[in-house]
């Protein structure tokens, strides 16, 4: 195991950790953010999001913590790239699946993957990938590939 596998895995097993939380606490995630982080959503659905902007970040995890009031991540595998010390090219591959539950008591799994840019051990792009079989639900909570929110 590397130096950056040392240092950063156990920090995104916490991350993971932290949002499979009932109620999880949408600051602690957010701390892990810089401020321009650049977020994009994606499925195989066609259905996707970009989120620009740490508030817009932070307004999507409360709307999902909302809907979904429960959760359970179990995380597969972890990748690296870069050194995971202070560098432009730092690049993080997270391979998950999750169990939601919805407000309702309806429970849906799924997998995803999802990769974490960063720069001075902080995410500026974060890009996901998930297969929604069996979540027509979670969609919307994002909107169609190609419309990009603005923050004012």
């Amino acid at each position: 195991m590397g130096i950056a596998s040392m240092i950063m895995k156990p920090k995104i097993l916490r991350a993971w950790d932290v949002m499979g939380q009932d109620d999880y606490d949408v600051d602690a995630i957010m701390a892990g953010f810089s401020e321009d982080i650049v977020w994009d959503n994606t499925s195989e659905l066609g259905v996707g999001e970009t989120l620009r902007g740490k508030k817009d970040v932070a307004d999507w995890f409360q709307r999902w913590k909302k809907e979904i009031p429960k959760r359970k991540f179990v995380v597969k595998n972890i990748c690296f790239k870069g050194t995971c010390l202070p560098s432009p090219s730092n690049v993080v591959m997270v391979e998950w699946g999750c169990v939601d539950t919805y407000k309702e008591g309806t429970e849906f799994q799924y997998d995803g993957v999802t990769v974490l840019e960063m720069k001075n051990q902080k995410v500026f792009r974060a890009s996901e990938y998930i297969s929604f079989k069996g979540l027509p639900k979670l969609s919307t909570l994002i909107k169609p590939i190609g419309k990009t929110r603005k923050t004012a």
